[in-house]
């Protein structure tokens, strides 16, 4: 029996991804469950198992390249002694040894029940068709570049290059070249390509917004540091305290819990918070789900599970996708605020800064505070300004008066 192997969607926004490794060789044994090749998506580098126990008899895409989702990269067969042979029109037709009667899988055909993920293939990719419908093109002018021959956000993108082109202002200047040390040259690749295209089309592509206040955090770093001091078997972080103020937030106002689709914006009635992370790997966003349902002790051991995982590169496609909102927290690096982007399909995102002694007003008197900047970016084609600072406003009773959710 021949099976086909599809390259499947692994996010929300993947259209396409790179193999960046095979674990088997052609004629390998596979086992079904066992990691059969590593694929680069718009997030992180993600082992993908075998669905089928068989040989790897043909490997259709190697590594480095990149494929579009849903399309067969190899084929598996059930025997050992079943060999391949390519029929004219892209046919594979599968003959096992001496008994002569294989089963083939033509071009265009369906995929064998032992493949879980069904298999399409759309004319135009979902984010080519955004991009062509937020600049007005018409995908009938378009000539797809890919061997699958469909329209990738590439070809759109190209298209409006050509017609538009954008002539300089001055003349280009001529490098300075040093004569005694050459510059260091580091290639725009892999996971950092795939930010620099994300992070290209979040602030390009939205209305962004950024509000900043400052918050009395002196109540939540008293009780952090007391609930830290009994026990010893968890040591809360303060990212662990506003994953669980943050999420309670926006239960009150769902509005922020959004994403904007192709078909309108989504009110989510469940809060999957995303955890910005700095790996070695680049910025991952691993989805802590139903944080608005979590204890702070059930928030900490998802958070330590998400960042180990990350960490080790072992992360799985479920734990980085799904996300309703996302914080990032700066704080250790001793930022005091910043304008974070918005991560896409989300419309809003919450910048945390380090949490400091300054003087401030306290009672009538000066006194020395725990402060911390919050700065909360939005996509204004969604949300108002008004709205937005409602929400945020209440994000800061919650960090100022914590007990009215941890007690």
């Amino acid at each position: 029996m021949l099976t086909e192997i599809i390259l499947p969607q692994l996010g929300d926004t993947m259209d396409e991804a790179t193999i960046t490794r095979w674990f088997k060789r052609e004629g390998d044994a596979v086992k079904k469950g066992e990691p059969l090749f590593e694929v680069l998506t718009d997030k992180a580098n993600i082992e993908v198992e075998a669905t089928v126990t068989g040989f790897l008899r043909k490997i259709l895409h190697q590594e480095n390249e990149t494929v579009p989702t849903m399309q067969v990269i190899a084929y598996v067969t059930t025997r050992a002694d079943e060999s391949l042979e390519m029929k004219s029109g892209g046919e594979i037709k599968g003959t096992k040894g001496s008994e002569g009667n294989g089963a083939r899988v033509e071009a265009g055909g369906t995929i064998p029940a032992a493949v879980s993920v069904s298999r399409r293939k759309p004319f135009i990719s979902p984010r080519a068709r955004r991009v062509a419908k937020e600049f007005g093109v018409d995908v009938s002018q378009l000539a797809p570049t890919s061997k699958t021959g469909r329209i990738m956000e590439a070809d759109v993108r190209k298209f409006l290059t050509q017609a538009k082109p954008i002539e300089p202002f001055v003349a280009p200047v001529a490098p300075l070249v040093s004569k005694q040390a050459a510059d260091s040259i580091q290639p725009v690749s892999g996971v950092r390509k795939i930010i620099f295209d994300r992070m290209s089309a979040s602030a390009r592509e939205i209305a962004r917004v950024t509000l900043t206040t400052e918050a009395d955090a002196t109540r939540l770093v008293e009780m952090r540091d007391e609930i830290n001091a009994r026990q010893s078997e968890m040591k809360f972080s303060f990212t662990d305290f506003l994953i669980l103020l943050v999420s309670r937030a926006l239960l009150k106002y769902p509005y922020m819990n959004a994403t904007l689709r192709d078909d309108g914006v989504h009110q989510h009635a469940f809060v999957n918070l995303g955890v910005a992370a700095d790996t070695e790997r680049g910025l991952l966003v691993p989805v802590v789900r139903d944080a608005h349902r979590k204890s702070l002790g059930e928030i900490f051991s998802e958070v330590r599970r998400l960042s180990d995982a990350a960490r080790n590169g072992r992360i799985s496609p479920d734990d980085l996708r799904g996300g309703t909102f996302t914080i990032t927290n700066l704080g250790t690096q001793e930022i005091d605020a910043f304008t974070p982007i918005v991560n896409q399909p989300e419309i809003a995102i919450l910048g945390i800064g380090r949490i400091a002694q300054k003087p401030a007003a306290y009672q009538g008197q000066l006194a020395l505070r725990w402060l911390v900047s919050l700065s909360l970016s939005f996509d204004h084609r969604v949300v108002d300004g008004a709205p937005a600072g409602k929400f945020l406003q209440h994000v800061k009773h919650l960090v100022e008066t914590p007990t009215l959710v941890l007690v």
